[in-house]
Protein backbone atom coordinates (compact mmCIF):
# COMPACT_ATOMS: atom_id res chain seq x y z
CA UNK A 1 0.00 0.00 0.00
CA UNK A 2 2.77 2.45 0.93
CA UNK A 3 4.55 1.66 -2.39
CA UNK A 4 1.38 2.41 -4.39
CA UNK A 5 0.96 5.75 -2.59
CA UNK A 6 4.64 6.56 -3.15
CA UNK A 7 4.38 5.90 -6.89
CA UNK A 8 0.98 7.55 -7.33
CA UNK A 9 -0.23 9.75 -4.52
CA UNK A 10 -3.60 10.09 -6.28
CA UNK A 11 -4.32 6.37 -6.18
CA UNK A 12 -7.79 6.41 -4.58
CA UNK A 13 -7.93 2.70 -3.83
CA UNK A 14 -4.72 2.80 -1.82
CA UNK A 15 -5.79 5.96 0.00
CA UNK A 16 -9.13 4.35 0.85
CA UNK A 17 -7.37 1.24 2.18
CA UNK A 18 -5.09 3.43 4.30
CA UNK A 19 -8.15 5.20 5.69
CA UNK A 20 -9.81 1.89 6.55
CA UNK A 21 -6.70 0.66 8.35
CA UNK A 22 -6.42 3.93 10.26
CA UNK A 23 -10.06 3.60 11.35
CA UNK A 24 -9.55 0.00 12.50
CA UNK A 25 -6.50 0.95 14.57
CA UNK A 26 -8.11 3.91 16.33
CA UNK A 27 -6.47 6.74 14.35
CA UNK A 28 -9.82 8.34 13.68
CA UNK A 29 -8.80 11.83 12.62
CA UNK A 30 -6.30 10.42 10.15
CA UNK A 31 -9.00 8.10 8.80
CA UNK A 32 -11.39 11.04 8.44
CA UNK A 33 -8.79 13.06 6.54
CA UNK A 34 -8.05 10.19 4.16
CA UNK A 35 -11.72 9.38 3.54
CA UNK A 36 -12.27 13.08 2.81
CA UNK A 37 -9.48 13.00 0.24
CA UNK A 38 -10.87 10.01 -1.66
CA UNK A 39 -14.40 11.45 -1.60
CA UNK A 40 -13.06 14.69 -3.02
CA UNK A 41 -11.48 12.68 -5.84
CA UNK A 42 -14.50 10.43 -6.44
CA UNK A 43 -17.61 12.23 -5.15
CA UNK A 44 -19.93 9.66 -6.75
CA UNK A 45 -18.47 6.64 -4.95
CA UNK A 46 -21.16 5.27 -2.62
CA UNK A 47 -18.74 2.94 -0.81
CA UNK A 48 -16.53 5.85 0.23
CA UNK A 49 -19.49 7.70 1.73
CA UNK A 50 -20.65 4.52 3.50
CA UNK A 51 -17.23 4.11 5.13
CA UNK A 52 -17.13 7.79 6.09
CA UNK A 53 -20.57 7.41 7.70
CA UNK A 54 -19.44 4.42 9.75
CA UNK A 55 -16.37 6.37 10.88
CA UNK A 56 -18.40 9.43 11.87
CA UNK A 57 -20.68 7.21 13.92
CA UNK A 58 -17.62 5.91 15.78
CA UNK A 59 -16.45 9.51 16.30
CA UNK A 60 -19.80 10.41 17.85
CA UNK A 61 -20.90 12.71 15.01
CA UNK A 62 -24.31 11.15 14.46
CA UNK A 63 -25.60 14.03 12.36
CA UNK A 64 -22.61 13.78 10.04
CA UNK A 65 -23.00 9.99 9.88
CA UNK A 66 -26.64 10.29 8.85
CA UNK A 67 -25.69 12.75 6.11
CA UNK A 68 -22.88 10.55 4.75
CA UNK A 69 -24.92 7.35 4.81
CA UNK A 70 -27.96 8.99 3.23
CA UNK A 71 -25.60 10.26 0.52
CA UNK A 72 -24.30 6.71 0.07
CA UNK A 73 -27.73 5.09 -0.38
CA UNK A 74 -28.71 7.95 -2.66
CA UNK A 75 -25.74 7.17 -4.91
CA UNK A 76 -26.29 3.40 -4.72
CA UNK A 77 -29.68 2.27 -3.36
CA UNK A 78 -28.51 -1.35 -3.61
CA UNK A 79 -25.60 -1.00 -1.16
CA UNK A 80 -26.77 -3.18 1.72
CA UNK A 81 -24.03 -2.20 4.19
CA UNK A 82 -24.92 1.48 3.81
CA UNK A 83 -28.58 0.78 4.61
CA UNK A 84 -27.51 -1.33 7.60
CA UNK A 85 -25.18 1.32 9.00
CA UNK A 86 -27.75 4.04 8.38
CA UNK A 87 -30.18 1.96 10.44
CA UNK A 88 -27.64 1.83 13.26
CA UNK A 89 -27.06 5.58 13.44
CA UNK A 90 -30.77 6.43 13.08
CA UNK A 91 -31.39 4.40 16.23
CA UNK A 92 -28.91 6.61 18.07
CA UNK A 93 -30.98 9.69 17.22
CA UNK A 94 -34.27 7.92 18.15
CA UNK A 95 -35.62 7.65 14.61
CA UNK A 96 -36.55 4.03 15.11
CA UNK A 97 -39.18 3.73 12.39
CA UNK A 98 -36.79 4.89 9.67
CA UNK A 99 -34.04 2.77 11.22
CA UNK A 100 -36.25 -0.30 10.90
CA UNK A 101 -37.02 0.52 7.28
CA UNK A 102 -33.34 0.75 6.31
CA UNK A 103 -32.50 -2.47 8.16
CA UNK A 104 -35.27 -4.24 6.26
CA UNK A 105 -33.95 -2.83 2.96
CA UNK A 106 -30.47 -4.10 3.83
CA UNK A 107 -31.83 -7.58 4.55
CA UNK A 108 -33.82 -7.60 1.30
CA UNK A 109 -30.63 -6.75 -0.60
CA UNK A 110 -28.41 -9.13 1.38
CA UNK A 111 -30.19 -11.66 3.62
CA UNK A 112 -26.80 -12.67 5.06
CA UNK A 113 -26.02 -9.14 6.35
CA UNK A 114 -25.63 -9.92 10.05
CA UNK A 115 -25.43 -6.28 11.11
CA UNK A 116 -28.76 -5.54 9.44
CA UNK A 117 -30.51 -8.28 11.43
CA UNK A 118 -28.97 -6.90 14.64
CA UNK A 119 -30.01 -3.34 13.80
CA UNK A 120 -33.51 -4.49 12.92
CA UNK A 121 -33.73 -6.25 16.29
CA UNK A 122 -32.54 -3.14 18.12
CA UNK A 123 -35.20 -1.01 16.40
CA UNK A 124 -37.89 -3.56 17.17
CA UNK A 125 -36.80 -3.63 20.81
CA UNK A 126 -36.96 0.16 21.06
CA UNK A 127 -40.51 0.08 19.69
CA UNK A 128 -41.58 -2.57 22.21
CA UNK A 129 -41.71 -5.40 19.68
CA UNK A 130 -39.70 -7.73 21.87
CA UNK A 131 -40.73 -11.07 20.36
CA UNK A 132 -39.78 -9.82 16.90
CA UNK A 133 -36.54 -8.37 18.26
CA UNK A 134 -35.47 -11.68 19.79
CA UNK A 135 -36.32 -13.40 16.51
CA UNK A 136 -34.08 -10.94 14.60
CA UNK A 137 -31.19 -11.54 16.99
CA UNK A 138 -31.72 -15.29 16.55
CA UNK A 139 -31.44 -14.86 12.77
CA UNK A 140 -28.18 -12.96 13.22
CA UNK A 141 -26.82 -15.75 15.41
CA UNK A 142 -27.93 -18.39 12.92
CA UNK A 143 -25.78 -16.60 10.34
CA UNK A 144 -22.89 -15.94 12.73
CA UNK A 145 -23.10 -18.08 15.89
CA UNK A 146 -20.19 -16.32 17.62
CA UNK A 147 -21.48 -12.77 17.18
CA UNK A 148 -21.14 -11.24 20.64
CA UNK A 149 -23.19 -8.14 19.81
CA UNK A 150 -26.17 -10.21 18.66
CA UNK A 151 -26.02 -12.43 21.74
CA UNK A 152 -25.76 -9.52 24.18
CA UNK A 153 -28.64 -7.70 22.50
CA UNK A 154 -30.76 -10.84 22.73
CA UNK A 155 -29.98 -11.07 26.43
CA UNK A 156 -31.05 -7.46 26.97
CA UNK A 157 -34.27 -8.04 25.04
CA UNK A 158 -35.02 -11.03 27.24
CA UNK A 159 -34.70 -8.84 30.32
CA UNK A 160 -37.44 -6.57 28.93
CA UNK A 161 -39.80 -9.36 27.86
CA UNK A 162 -42.55 -10.14 30.37
CA UNK A 163 -43.12 -13.64 29.01
CA UNK A 164 -39.52 -14.75 29.65
CA UNK A 165 -38.79 -15.79 33.26
CA UNK A 166 -35.59 -14.76 35.01
CA UNK A 167 -34.34 -18.34 34.99
CA UNK A 168 -34.49 -18.39 31.17
CA UNK A 169 -32.38 -15.26 31.00
CA UNK A 170 -29.87 -16.69 33.48
CA UNK A 171 -29.55 -19.92 31.49
CA UNK A 172 -28.88 -17.90 28.34
CA UNK A 173 -26.35 -15.67 30.13
CA UNK A 174 -24.48 -18.72 31.42
CA UNK A 175 -24.41 -20.11 27.90
CA UNK A 176 -22.83 -16.80 26.79
CA UNK A 177 -20.15 -17.30 29.41
CA UNK A 178 -19.53 -20.91 28.40
CA UNK A 179 -19.47 -20.21 24.66
CA UNK A 180 -17.64 -16.88 24.50
CA UNK A 181 -15.80 -16.23 27.75
CA UNK A 182 -14.57 -19.47 29.32
CA UNK A 183 -12.17 -20.40 26.47
CA UNK A 184 -10.40 -17.02 26.90
CA UNK A 185 -9.49 -17.35 30.58
CA UNK A 186 -5.83 -16.65 31.26
CA UNK A 187 -4.47 -19.18 33.73
CA UNK A 188 -1.31 -17.55 35.02
CA UNK A 189 -0.37 -16.25 38.45
CA UNK A 190 -0.52 -12.56 39.27
CA UNK A 191 2.76 -10.91 40.27
CA UNK A 192 1.14 -8.99 43.10
CA UNK A 193 2.19 -7.62 46.45
CA UNK A 194 -0.22 -9.58 48.62
CA UNK A 195 -0.34 -7.07 51.47
CA UNK A 196 -4.08 -6.92 52.29
CA UNK A 197 -3.85 -3.31 53.47
CA UNK A 198 -1.62 -1.79 50.80
CA UNK A 199 -2.71 0.93 48.40
CA UNK A 200 -5.07 -0.52 45.78
CA UNK A 201 -5.50 0.19 42.10
CA UNK A 202 -9.11 0.22 40.92
CA UNK A 203 -9.99 0.09 37.21
CA UNK A 204 -13.35 1.15 35.72
CA UNK A 205 -14.28 -0.20 32.27
CA UNK A 206 -17.16 1.45 30.41
CA UNK A 207 -18.27 3.03 27.16
CA UNK A 208 -20.53 5.39 29.12
CA UNK A 209 -17.93 7.67 30.69
CA UNK A 210 -19.47 10.56 28.78
CA UNK A 211 -22.89 12.24 28.59
CA UNK A 212 -24.80 9.18 29.73
CA UNK A 213 -26.85 8.13 32.75
CA UNK A 214 -24.04 5.89 34.04
CA UNK A 215 -21.71 8.89 34.33
CA UNK A 216 -24.27 10.64 36.52
CA UNK A 217 -23.94 7.80 39.03
CA UNK A 218 -20.17 7.36 38.74
CA UNK A 219 -19.16 11.03 39.04
CA UNK A 220 -20.41 11.58 42.61
CA UNK A 221 -18.86 8.26 43.62
CA UNK A 222 -15.48 9.42 42.32
CA UNK A 223 -15.86 12.79 44.02
CA UNK A 224 -16.41 11.20 47.42
CA UNK A 225 -14.27 8.06 47.31
CA UNK A 226 -11.48 8.14 49.88
CA UNK A 227 -8.37 8.21 47.70
CA UNK A 228 -5.91 7.98 50.56
CA UNK A 229 -5.61 4.24 49.99
CA UNK A 230 -6.79 3.79 46.38
CA UNK A 231 -5.85 4.94 42.89
CA UNK A 232 -8.56 4.84 40.23
CA UNK A 233 -8.03 4.32 36.51
CA UNK A 234 -10.66 4.47 33.76
CA UNK A 235 -10.73 2.42 30.55
CA UNK A 236 -13.09 4.09 28.08
CA UNK A 237 -14.37 1.68 25.43
CA UNK A 238 -15.89 4.21 22.99
CA UNK A 239 -13.70 6.37 20.79
CA UNK A 240 -15.87 9.46 21.20
CA UNK A 241 -15.22 11.52 24.32
CA UNK A 242 -16.99 14.71 25.37
CA UNK A 243 -16.96 17.37 28.08
CA UNK A 244 -18.19 14.86 30.68
CA UNK A 245 -15.34 12.50 29.71
CA UNK A 246 -12.83 15.30 30.11
CA UNK A 247 -14.26 16.28 33.49
CA UNK A 248 -14.16 12.67 34.71
CA UNK A 249 -10.59 12.26 33.50
CA UNK A 250 -9.44 15.05 35.83
CA UNK A 251 -10.82 13.09 38.79
CA UNK A 252 -8.80 9.97 38.01
CA UNK A 253 -5.23 8.79 38.39
CA UNK A 254 -5.22 7.45 34.84
CA UNK A 255 -7.46 7.64 31.76
CA UNK A 256 -7.07 5.14 28.94
CA UNK A 257 -9.16 5.02 25.79
CA UNK A 258 -9.07 1.36 24.74
CA UNK A 259 -11.49 1.63 21.80
CA UNK A 260 -8.64 1.00 19.36
CA UNK A 261 -7.27 -2.00 21.24
CA UNK A 262 -8.45 -5.58 20.85
CA UNK A 263 -9.29 -7.51 24.00
CA UNK A 264 -5.87 -9.14 24.31
CA UNK A 265 -4.05 -5.81 24.03
CA UNK A 266 -6.48 -4.12 26.44
CA UNK A 267 -6.02 -6.94 28.95
CA UNK A 268 -2.24 -6.58 28.65
CA UNK A 269 -2.57 -2.82 29.31
CA UNK A 270 -4.66 -3.42 32.43
CA UNK A 271 -2.15 -5.96 33.71
CA UNK A 272 0.68 -3.51 33.00
CA UNK A 273 -1.23 -0.89 35.01
CA UNK A 274 -1.26 -3.42 37.89
CA UNK A 275 -5.00 -3.11 38.47
CA UNK A 276 -6.14 -5.00 41.56
CA UNK A 277 -9.94 -4.61 41.28
CA UNK A 278 -11.40 -4.26 37.79
CA UNK A 279 -14.99 -3.00 37.59
CA UNK A 280 -17.37 -3.54 34.67
CA UNK A 281 -19.94 -0.73 34.34
CA UNK A 282 -21.71 -2.04 31.23
CA UNK A 283 -22.81 -5.65 31.57
CA UNK A 284 -24.30 -6.57 28.19
CA UNK A 285 -25.12 -2.98 27.21
CA UNK A 286 -23.66 -1.11 24.24
CA UNK A 287 -19.89 -0.81 24.13
CA UNK A 288 -19.24 -3.56 26.67
CA UNK A 289 -15.91 -5.36 26.78
CA UNK A 290 -16.93 -8.47 28.67
CA UNK A 291 -14.48 -10.58 26.71
CA UNK A 292 -11.73 -8.40 28.11
CA UNK A 293 -12.91 -9.46 31.58
CA UNK A 294 -13.01 -13.06 30.35
CA UNK A 295 -9.22 -12.92 30.08
CA UNK A 296 -9.03 -12.13 33.82
CA UNK A 297 -6.50 -9.26 33.68
CA UNK A 298 -7.09 -8.38 37.35
CA UNK A 299 -7.28 -10.70 40.36
CA UNK A 300 -10.62 -9.28 41.52
CA UNK A 301 -13.34 -8.48 38.98
CA UNK A 302 -16.71 -6.87 39.71
CA UNK A 303 -19.79 -5.83 37.72
CA UNK A 304 -21.76 -2.81 38.92
CA UNK A 305 -24.46 -0.31 37.82
CA UNK A 306 -24.63 -0.88 34.05
CA UNK A 307 -26.67 -4.09 33.91
CA UNK A 308 -29.33 -5.27 36.41
CA UNK A 309 -28.58 -8.98 36.09
CA UNK A 310 -25.80 -11.53 35.85
CA UNK A 311 -23.25 -11.20 33.05
CA UNK A 312 -22.92 -14.99 32.87
CA UNK A 313 -19.12 -14.78 33.22
CA UNK A 314 -17.39 -16.94 35.79
CA UNK A 315 -14.34 -14.70 35.38
CA UNK A 316 -16.29 -11.88 37.08
CA UNK A 317 -16.18 -12.58 40.79
CA UNK A 318 -18.86 -10.30 42.21
CA UNK A 319 -21.97 -8.33 41.31
CA UNK A 320 -22.29 -5.22 43.46
CA UNK A 321 -25.90 -4.64 44.51
CA UNK A 322 -28.08 -4.20 47.63
CA UNK A 323 -30.60 -6.21 49.62
CA UNK A 324 -33.66 -4.51 48.11
CA UNK A 325 -32.69 -4.98 44.46
CA UNK A 326 -31.48 -8.53 45.06
CA UNK A 327 -33.38 -10.29 47.83
CA UNK A 328 -31.20 -12.49 50.08
CA UNK A 329 -31.86 -16.15 49.52
CA UNK A 330 -33.60 -15.46 46.21
CA UNK A 331 -31.15 -13.94 43.75
CA UNK A 332 -28.09 -16.11 44.43
CA UNK A 333 -29.30 -18.75 41.99
CA UNK A 334 -29.73 -16.07 39.32
CA UNK A 335 -26.01 -15.24 39.16
CA UNK A 336 -22.71 -16.73 38.10
CA UNK A 337 -21.07 -13.99 40.18
CA UNK A 338 -21.16 -13.88 43.97
CA UNK A 339 -23.87 -11.41 44.98
CA UNK A 340 -22.28 -8.66 47.08
CA UNK A 341 -24.90 -6.58 48.86
CA UNK A 342 -23.91 -3.15 50.10
CA UNK A 343 -25.41 -2.17 53.49
CA UNK A 344 -27.37 0.73 51.97
CA UNK A 345 -28.23 1.65 48.39
CA UNK A 346 -26.03 0.38 45.54
CA UNK A 347 -25.89 3.66 43.62
CA UNK A 348 -26.57 7.32 44.30
CA UNK A 349 -28.16 9.93 42.06
CA UNK A 350 -26.71 13.22 40.90
CA UNK A 351 -29.10 15.74 39.35
CA UNK A 352 -28.07 17.46 36.16
CA UNK A 353 -26.95 21.05 36.48
CA UNK A 354 -29.68 22.42 34.22
CA UNK A 355 -32.59 20.89 36.11
CA UNK A 356 -35.52 23.30 36.65
CA UNK A 357 -37.39 24.03 39.85
CA UNK A 358 -40.25 21.83 41.01
CA UNK A 359 -43.68 23.00 39.89
CA UNK A 360 -45.29 25.00 42.68
CA UNK A 361 -48.84 23.65 42.26
CA UNK A 362 -49.78 20.13 41.21
CA UNK A 363 -51.21 20.10 37.66
CA UNK A 364 -54.60 18.82 38.88
CA UNK A 365 -55.11 22.11 40.73
CA UNK A 366 -55.26 23.92 37.38
CA UNK A 367 -56.57 21.16 35.11
CA UNK A 368 -59.39 19.87 37.26
CA UNK A 369 -58.29 16.26 36.67
CA UNK A 370 -55.36 14.05 37.55
CA UNK A 371 -52.68 13.38 34.95
CA UNK A 372 -50.74 10.15 35.24
CA UNK A 373 -47.39 10.09 33.47
CA UNK A 374 -44.97 7.57 31.98
CA UNK A 375 -41.52 8.74 30.88
CA UNK A 376 -39.89 5.30 30.80
CA UNK A 377 -38.68 3.94 27.48
CA UNK A 378 -41.39 2.17 25.51
CA UNK A 379 -39.57 -1.17 25.39
CA UNK A 380 -39.81 -1.36 29.20
CA UNK A 381 -43.61 -1.30 29.12
CA UNK A 382 -45.29 -4.71 29.07
CA UNK A 383 -48.77 -5.48 27.82
CA UNK A 384 -49.79 -6.23 31.41
CA UNK A 385 -48.62 -2.74 32.44
CA UNK A 386 -50.70 -1.18 29.66
CA UNK A 387 -53.73 -3.23 30.70
CA UNK A 388 -53.25 -2.16 34.32
CA UNK A 389 -53.08 1.50 33.28
CA UNK A 390 -56.22 1.01 31.18
CA UNK A 391 -58.02 -0.26 34.27
CA UNK A 392 -56.91 2.82 36.22
CA UNK A 393 -58.20 5.19 33.54
CA UNK A 394 -61.51 3.35 33.19
CA UNK A 395 -62.02 3.49 36.96
CA UNK A 396 -61.15 7.21 37.04
CA UNK A 397 -62.95 8.53 33.94
CA UNK A 398 -61.68 12.12 34.23
CA UNK A 399 -58.00 11.15 34.46
CA UNK A 400 -55.47 11.53 31.64
CA UNK A 401 -52.29 9.67 30.74
CA UNK A 402 -49.19 11.46 29.44
CA UNK A 403 -46.62 9.18 27.76
CA UNK A 404 -43.24 9.82 26.18
CA UNK A 405 -42.58 7.52 23.22
CA UNK A 406 -39.71 7.89 20.78
CA UNK A 407 -40.54 8.61 17.15
CA UNK A 408 -44.31 9.11 17.58
CA UNK A 409 -43.96 12.08 15.26
CA UNK A 410 -43.77 9.53 12.43
CA UNK A 411 -47.26 8.55 11.30
CA UNK A 412 -46.54 4.84 10.85
CA UNK A 413 -44.93 4.56 14.31
CA UNK A 414 -47.77 6.54 15.86
CA UNK A 415 -50.26 4.13 14.28
CA UNK A 416 -48.35 1.10 15.65
CA UNK A 417 -48.16 2.60 19.15
CA UNK A 418 -51.83 3.58 19.19
CA UNK A 419 -52.84 0.14 17.96
CA UNK A 420 -50.97 -1.48 20.84
CA UNK A 421 -52.46 0.94 23.39
CA UNK A 422 -55.99 0.38 22.05
CA UNK A 423 -55.50 -3.40 22.10
CA UNK A 424 -54.68 -3.09 25.82
CA UNK A 425 -57.93 -1.20 26.38
CA UNK A 426 -56.52 2.28 26.84
CA UNK A 427 -58.83 5.17 25.81
CA UNK A 428 -56.83 6.98 23.13
CA UNK A 429 -58.85 10.18 23.51
CA UNK A 430 -57.44 10.59 27.03
CA UNK A 431 -53.81 9.82 26.19
CA UNK A 432 -51.24 12.37 25.12
CA UNK A 433 -48.21 10.95 23.35
CA UNK A 434 -45.08 13.08 23.34
CA UNK A 435 -41.81 12.30 21.51
CA UNK A 436 -38.62 11.79 23.48
CA UNK A 437 -36.62 15.01 23.78
CA UNK A 438 -33.04 15.89 24.67
CA UNK A 439 -33.88 19.47 25.67
CA UNK A 440 -36.82 20.40 27.83
CA UNK A 441 -37.02 16.88 29.25
CA UNK A 442 -37.37 17.88 32.90
CA UNK A 443 -40.10 20.41 32.13
CA UNK A 444 -42.29 17.50 31.01
CA UNK A 445 -42.66 16.54 34.66
CA UNK A 446 -44.58 19.76 35.25
CA UNK A 447 -47.48 18.16 33.38
CA UNK A 448 -47.68 15.08 35.63
CA UNK A 449 -49.41 14.59 38.98
CA UNK A 450 -48.51 10.93 39.54
CA UNK A 451 -46.03 8.83 37.57
CA UNK A 452 -46.60 5.16 36.76
CA UNK A 453 -43.50 2.98 36.77
CA UNK A 454 -43.07 0.43 33.99
CA UNK A 455 -42.93 -3.28 34.66
CA UNK A 456 -41.50 -5.86 34.56
CA UNK A 457 -38.49 -3.66 33.69
CA UNK A 458 -38.63 -0.71 36.08
CA UNK A 459 -37.28 2.76 35.50
CA UNK A 460 -33.85 3.55 36.91
CA UNK A 461 -32.51 7.04 36.31
CA UNK A 462 -36.03 8.05 35.26
CA UNK A 463 -37.40 7.10 38.69
CA UNK A 464 -34.79 9.29 40.40
CA UNK A 465 -35.50 12.15 38.00
CA UNK A 466 -39.21 11.78 38.75
CA UNK A 467 -38.82 12.16 42.50
CA UNK A 468 -36.32 14.99 42.13
CA UNK A 469 -38.88 16.85 40.02
CA UNK A 470 -41.40 16.54 42.86
CA UNK A 471 -43.55 13.82 41.28
CA UNK A 472 -44.38 10.62 43.21
CA UNK A 473 -44.58 7.33 41.34
CA UNK A 474 -46.27 3.98 41.86
CA UNK A 475 -44.21 0.81 41.29
CA UNK A 476 -44.77 -2.94 41.08
CA UNK A 477 -42.40 -5.16 43.05
CA UNK A 478 -40.94 -8.09 41.14
CA UNK A 479 -38.63 -10.92 42.18
CA UNK A 480 -35.38 -9.96 40.41
CA UNK A 481 -33.30 -6.77 40.26
CA UNK A 482 -34.67 -5.60 36.93
CA UNK A 483 -38.15 -5.55 38.48
CA UNK A 484 -37.16 -4.11 41.86
CA UNK A 485 -35.58 -0.76 41.06
CA UNK A 486 -38.90 0.97 41.74
CA UNK A 487 -39.25 -0.45 45.24
CA UNK A 488 -35.55 0.21 45.91
CA UNK A 489 -35.86 3.90 45.01
CA UNK A 490 -39.14 4.34 46.91
CA UNK A 491 -37.77 2.57 49.99
CA UNK A 492 -34.73 4.85 50.02
CA UNK A 493 -36.96 7.94 50.30
CA UNK A 494 -39.39 6.38 52.77
CA UNK A 495 -42.27 5.93 50.31
CA UNK A 496 -42.32 2.14 50.18
CA UNK A 497 -46.11 2.21 50.54
CA UNK A 498 -46.20 3.25 46.87
CA UNK A 499 -44.56 -0.06 45.85
CA UNK A 500 -47.26 -2.69 45.35
CA UNK A 501 -46.91 -6.47 45.26
CA UNK A 502 -49.52 -7.25 42.58
CA UNK A 503 -50.87 -5.41 39.50
CA UNK A 504 -54.22 -5.10 41.28
CA UNK A 505 -52.58 -3.52 44.33
CA UNK A 506 -50.56 -1.25 41.98
CA UNK A 507 -53.79 0.03 40.41
CA UNK A 508 -55.43 0.45 43.82
CA UNK A 509 -52.42 2.43 45.07
CA UNK A 510 -52.50 4.77 42.08
CA UNK A 511 -56.27 5.27 42.40
CA UNK A 512 -56.09 5.90 46.14
CA UNK A 513 -53.49 8.61 45.68
CA UNK A 514 -55.37 10.20 42.77
CA UNK A 515 -58.64 10.30 44.71
CA UNK A 516 -57.14 11.96 47.78
CA UNK A 517 -56.04 15.49 46.80
CA UNK A 518 -54.80 16.33 50.30
CA UNK A 519 -52.59 13.26 50.46
CA UNK A 520 -51.31 13.86 46.94
CA UNK A 521 -50.38 17.44 47.86
CA UNK A 522 -48.69 16.17 51.01
CA UNK A 523 -46.65 13.51 49.17
CA UNK A 524 -45.57 15.98 46.50
CA UNK A 525 -44.68 18.71 48.97
CA UNK A 526 -40.97 18.78 49.73
CA UNK A 527 -40.31 15.67 47.65
CA UNK A 528 -37.10 17.10 46.17
CA UNK A 529 -35.82 17.97 49.63
CA UNK A 530 -36.76 14.48 50.79
CA UNK A 531 -34.78 13.05 47.89
CA UNK A 532 -31.74 15.19 48.71
CA UNK A 533 -31.81 14.07 52.34
CA UNK A 534 -32.20 10.38 51.43
CA UNK A 535 -29.54 7.68 50.97
CA UNK A 536 -30.04 8.13 47.21
CA UNK A 537 -28.03 11.35 47.39
CA UNK A 538 -25.69 10.47 50.25
CA UNK A 539 -22.68 10.11 47.98
CA UNK A 540 -20.11 9.99 50.78
CA UNK A 541 -21.87 7.06 52.45
CA UNK A 542 -22.07 5.07 49.22
CA UNK A 543 -18.44 5.80 48.34
CA UNK A 544 -17.37 4.58 51.77
CA UNK A 545 -19.42 1.38 51.39
CA UNK A 546 -18.06 0.67 47.91
CA UNK A 547 -14.50 1.45 48.94
CA UNK A 548 -14.80 -0.95 51.88
CA UNK A 549 -16.31 -3.59 49.58
CA UNK A 550 -13.31 -3.33 47.23
CA UNK A 551 -10.93 -3.60 50.18
CA UNK A 552 -12.71 -6.67 51.59
CA UNK A 553 -12.80 -8.32 48.16
CA UNK A 554 -9.05 -7.74 47.90
CA UNK A 555 -8.45 -9.20 51.36
CA UNK A 556 -10.44 -12.30 50.41
CA UNK A 557 -8.36 -12.76 47.26
CA UNK A 558 -5.14 -12.38 49.24
CA UNK A 559 -6.29 -14.99 51.75
CA UNK A 560 -7.35 -17.39 48.99
CA UNK A 561 -4.12 -16.93 47.01
CA UNK A 562 -2.00 -17.56 50.09
CA UNK A 563 -3.95 -20.72 50.87
CA UNK A 564 -3.64 -22.05 47.31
Amino acid sequence: MDLILFLDETHSGATYLAAAIAAQTGRLQQAFDLFSIVIDREPDNATYFASLGALLMTMGDNGGAVWALEKSVGLDPDLAIAHSNLSGVLQKVSRHGLAMSHAQQAIALDPACVGAHINLGCSQKSLGQLTDAIRSFDRALALQPLNVIAYSNRLFAKLYAEAIPAADYVSDARMFGTRFADPLLRLRPFAKDRDPERRLRIGLVSGDLCTHAVARFIEPFLEHLDRSSMDVYAYMTHAHEDDVSRRLSTMLDGWRNISGLDDDAAADLIEADAIDVLVDLSGHSSGHRLLLFARKPAPVQVTWIGHPATTGLRAIDYRLTDAVHDLPGVSEDLHTETVWRLPGVSATYQARGDIPAVRGRPPFEDNGYVTFGVLNRFEKISDLALETWAGILHTLPDARLFMVVADVGESDILAQVEERLARAGLPLDRIRLHPRVSTGYFELYHQIDIALDSFPYNGGTTSCDTLYMGVPFVALQGASAVARTGVAVLTAVGLEELAAETPEAYAACALSLARDPDRLREVRSGLRERMIASPLMDHARLAAHVGEAFRTMWRRWVDASRAA
